[in-house]
């Protein structure tokens, strides 16, 4: 019982840290309704950390707290993206063991082959699709939306996530 209350403490301190990302380290594109911002690679970083489930609940938390916050209406089309993106992103760091083997260029490689494939599938395939059938949202502007943002996070992960785990086995795995 004890691990649970400790992994669920755990999920909710990255949650606000992930939601802090959105809220005040993020910066408005031309695409409405689009930011880029360093929440993917909390998520990304969380990841490493919880494992699947933990992250799943990190990313549903954060996104949820974000849009009740900010918009009129919870998207729970990009909330539930958000979550698939962090169980796909706890699976691969989990299969990957990127803390506990050895780094080797390889593993960066996989990684961030594995996350763009997850950033994709969530946010170019799964949101978009949900907006289209649930909210009757234009086709177009919600995959252009989807793709753009798909793209940025992709980026953001590869470069926040490659460096910690590059600085985090440089001092203190050798």
């Amino acid at each position: 019982m004890k691990y649970f209350f400790k992994k669920c403490g755990l999920v909710l301190v990255w949650a606000f840290i992930g939601f802090f990302a959105y809220q005040f380290l993020s910066v408005s594109i031309k695409v409405p309704n689009t930011m880029l911002t360093l929440e993917p690679a909390v998520l990304g970083l969380s990841s490493l950390f919880m494992g699947p489930i933990g992250t799943m609940g990190v990313g549903f938390i954060s996104h949820f707290l974000y849009d009740s916050l900010n918009y009129s209406t919870v998207w729970w089309t990009w909330i539930i993206a958000e979550s698939v993106a962090g169980l796909m992103l706890g699976l691969v760091s989990r299969r990957l063991e990127l803390l506990t083997r050895q780094l080797s260029v390889k593993q960066i490689v996989q990684f961030n082959f594995w996350q763009a494939l997850v950033n994709f599938l969530a946010w170019g395939l799964i949101a978009p699709l949900g907006d289209y059938l649930i909210y009757k949202s234009s086709l177009s502007f919600v995959f252009h939306q989807g793709l753009t943002i798909a793209i940025m996070n992709t980026l953001v992960i590869g470069i926040v996530v490659s460096l910690f785990l590059y600085f985090y086995h440089y001092f203190f795995k050798s």
